[in-house]
């Protein structure tokens, strides 16, 4: 058979020598010193790998170590004896590591192999192959101690390399929680996630699929293995296609076959996890894995750590979504529904903040009040949508004509603010004339057409929030009174009678 390449019939000598032909006291030596070499690895396929060289030279035989995790067994490694005259490179060829089934476990040619049961280590069951029959093996003197100090040396390295591997996943999974804490963005959290989950199962391929609130749907965030344009359009309702079915149970599934993937030309294997960030009744994400870098299908222990650190995520999803929807309240709280700019409330919340600093750090504070000239008589002449239209093309003009940390505000009716920290009168007014001649050059062509006159004031000595928008108000008369599509700054030209 094609599972391992080992002689196809024992040496002549294979019978009457090595572990037959040595003293007990020497066999015993042997033991002692393989056994303590096997406990120094610092890996199973290490110490698997010391054992059929050791176990070859004493048996005087060449073999094979198999293990098996409840299904097919593999090749773990093989040897040949020192005395077979082979080389040292085919002594320690490089094996496959390819699952076969126990009914395979015999040569092409019919002669037989004795597979000698090993104890148990954790989930594995192990055996050692040999050439010949079992009554060739089992009645040698010492052979039984052989087989109870090879069980008892990969228990040994079992229980480090498992510990070793405890040791890892927790030193992972504290990187992975302190790295999403300081992430604020669905689409770092999905893509940290990904790429730490993928990296302990060793997945070369993945998704992370986010439940969106708003519009009742999963949308791929993040993707391991093709580019992310290839599946960011698509949306998923709960319950639609395996991703959909996963996030509206809560539950995980794993596909642990071997063999070619059946769901797209992508995959290269048949064997998934799909892994969905839930507490409780909330399901946030889903993760998506496949495609083991050795080829091989999950098992229950990549499937177990996998589920711990998708676990590791619910806090950072959960603060995601909480954050959202507090921004989502603040917009509808401090946003003007028309025109999508801060409303009047923010603005005044916002004035008091801005004077203080202003003069805590002693620097200008200039304010702009912006009004739309005849904006009654467009209303009548067109309509009121038509009136809403004019006033969101306007916000979005302010929006683009000011710096970023400005802030612009609906004032009421037809009427804008903007603030404007750290901003000289000259910065006000250069400002204030570009808005001006970007909304005039806007609506020249319709009809009515549509201007605006503006107000420039800059804050005072001892002044407060309302003497300073009355100064920015004044200004605008003025404005209106000079005949209207210009900006006024400077010292008013025209006082109320109550001054």
């Amino acid at each position: 058979m094609l599972l391992f390449l080992l002689p196809m019939r024992p040496e002549s000598n294979s019978t009457s020598s090595g572990l037959g032909s040595t003293s007990e006291s020497t066999t015993s030596v042997a033991l002692h010193a393989m056994t303590q070499q096997v406990i120094a690895q610092v890996t199973i396929a290490g110490a698997a790998r010391l054992l059929a060289s050791n176990l070859a030279d004493l048996f005087e035989a060449p073999l094979a170590l198999l293990s098996s995790d409840g299904g097919a067994w593999r090749l773990e490694a093989h040897a040949f004896p020192r005395t077979s005259g082979v080389s040292e490179e085919t002594r320690f060829a490089e094996i496959q590591r390819t699952p076969v089934p126990a009914e395979h476990l015999q040569q092409e040619s019919g002669a037989p192999w004795t597979a000698i049961a090993l104890d148990s280590v954790g989930s594995r069951e192990w055996a050692i192959l040999l050439p010949g029959s079992s009554a060739t093996w089992a009645d040698r003197p010492g052979f039984d101690d052989v087989v109870a100090a090879v069980s008892w040396s990969l228990a040994q390295v079992s229980n480090q390399e498992r510990a070793h591997a405890n040791r890892r996943f927790h030193r992972r999974l504290y990187a992975l929680t302190r790295r999403l804490a300081s992430s604020t963005e669905t689409l770092d959290i999905s893509s940290i996630l990904l790429r730490a989950v993928a990296s302990l199962v060793e997945a070369e391929t993945g998704a992370v699929a986010v439940f969106s609130e708003a519009d009742g749907v999963l949308a791929i965030t993040s993707t391991l293995g093709y580019p992310l344009s290839v599946v960011e359009h698509l949306r998923l309702y709960p319950g639609e296609g395996l991703l959909g079915q996963v996030y509206e149970s809560g539950k995980p599934l794993l596909a642990d076959s071997a063999g070619p993937g059946p769901w797209r030309l992508r995959y290269r294997t048949s064997s998934y996890m799909l892994l969905p960030v839930v507490s409780g009744k909330t399901c946030f994400a889903v993760v998506a894995l496949t495609d083991r870098r050795d080829a091989q299908p999950f098992n229950d222990e990549h499937f177990s750590a996998a589920r711990i650190m998708v676990s590791a995520a619910v806090p950072a999803f959960s603060r995601e979504r909480f954050r959202s929807g507090l921004a989502a309240l603040s917009r509808v709280a401090t946003g003007d529904v028309v025109t999508g700019l801060f409303n009047r409330r923010y603005f005044e919340t916002r004035l008091e903040a801005e004077i203080e600093r202003a003069r805590r750090q002693g620097q200008d504070l200039a304010l702009l009040l912006i009004d739309i000239d005849d904006f009654k008589h467009v209303n009548d002449t067109r309509g009121h949508l038509e009136g809403d239209r004019i006033l969101r093309e306007v916000a979005d003009l302010l929006r683009e004509g000011v710096r970023i940390f400005d802030v612009c505000a609906r004032y009421g009716g037809e009427e804008f603010v903007i603030v404007m920290p750290a901003a000289s009168e000259t910065v006000a007014q250069q400002v204030a004339e570009r808005i001006r001649s970007q909304i005039e050059r806007r609506f020249r062509d319709e009809s009515p057409s549509v201007t605006v006159s503006i107000g420039v004031a800059m804050l005072g000595n001892q002044m407060t929030p309302n003497e300073f928008v009355d100064i920015a108000d004044r200004r605008l008369i003025d404005a209106k009174r000079a005949g209207k599509n210009l900006v006024r700054s400077g010292a008013p030209l025209t006082l109320r009678a109550s001054d």
